[in-house]
């Protein structure tokens, strides 16, 4: 990655056979607080796969000052990923007993907004943006290979991002862990984040059941003229 003079931006970060530029430095705060300062700036939130992309380019240079900052952001804190999760019950209804997850969702007043009717019908319009995955998909400690493949996980990131995400996982010693659900009993929603040691040991981590009521970090994605 490059920076531009001026204000600054992290530049030339590959992406889905494309380029992402980030504003520097990270924003920091609450979920709800670092989505609106991200609006605010007229930057866009950066989804999961661009989360992704952003840190394994860090690790391509580790010693670089941005990679760095970068690095010691996964393993001090975390990164916030602005994908919704939205946990579904068993029940009689045509899509049941998974997790519905929203790339890009609206965010009101620092909440997080899920509608299920809403996006069950854009699920069944094909909307890229919204992914529907059965419980079945494993949630723990697992092997890289098996986070990579997990469908939890592609569906999150896509093809390519769980391959990122999995060769991150593969730079700490213990294996990754999944922070999810295996069933729920009511409608559950929640956040999803990126940490790597944080109080937990040398492995990455991958929130998906998070509430967002603590401090995270995010670099909001620049639009093309910038």
């Amino acid at each position: 990655m490059k920076a531009k003079i001026g204000k600054t931006y992290l530049t030339e970060i590959p992406h889905k056979g494309g380029e992402l530029t980030f504003q520097y430095p990270a924003f920091r705060g609450y979920f709800g607080e670092v989505a609106e300062a991200l609006e605010k700036e007229g930057l866009k939130k950066p989804t999961s796969s661009e989360t992704a992309s952003l840190v394994y380019d860090a690790f391509q240079n580790k010693e670089g000052k941005y990679e760095l900052e970068i690095i010691s952001i996964l393993n001090n804190t975390w990164f916030w990923e602005f994908t919704g999760n939205l946990y579904l019950p068993k029940s009689n209804e045509e899509v049941n007993n998974g997790v519905l997850l929203n790339l890009k969702p609206r965010i009101e007043n620092g909440k997080l907004i899920m509608n299920k009717n809403d996006l069950i019908k854009r699920l069944r319009g094909k909307d890229p943006d919204i992914k529907f995955v059965p419980f079945g998909y494993k949630t723990g400690e697992q092997t890289v290979p098996e986070l990579m493949k997990n469908p939890y996980i592609v569906a999150r990131y896509d093809g390519e991002g769980a391959q990122k995400i999995a060769e991150i996982a593969s730079e700490y010693k213990k294996a990754p862990k999944l922070w999810s659900f295996d069933s729920v009993d009511k409608e559950e929603v929640r956040m999803s984040a990126l940490f790597g040691c944080w109080g937990f040991g040398d492995r990455l981590d991958l929130g998906g059941d998070w509430y967002g009521g603590n401090l995270g970090h995010a670099f909001g994605v620049c639009t093309p003229e910038k």
